[in-house]
């Protein structure tokens, strides 16, 4: 479990946008109150980190009233993960490639 928020977080996600997003993704959905007390932080502020999430792609809500909230399809963060380890592998190659030139 230690890797998928180290994972998380490398997408983008802080350390308690991480716990939200895994907690909700167990829940399925739910609304702000049974998702606060399932993470142990107060509706203040879970409010703002569901927005940034909702911002960042990671969180949809499904229900304005009441807020009902859920993750979005596994299958969009497998792409966006893919897409990173494509990033971060050109930027290797690149730093490389940079390295063995300037050792000439």
């Amino acid at each position: 479990m230690k890797n998928v928020n180290k994972g998380l977080k490398a997408l983008g996600l802080t350390e308690l946008e991480a716990v939200v997003y895994l907690k909700l993704l167990e829940m399925k959905s739910s609304g702000v109150t049974k998702l606060a007390n399932a993470v142990k932080i107060t509706r203040t502020q879970l409010y703002p980190l569901l927005e940034k999430m909702i911002e960042k792609g990671y969180v949809t809500k499904i229900s304005h009233s009441p807020a009902v909230y859920s993750v979005v399809e596994p299958g969009k963060m497998t792409e966006k993960l893919e897409k990173w380890l494509t990033e971060q592998t050109k930027l290797v190659k690149e730093v490389q490639d940079f390295l063995k030139n300037a050792k000439k």
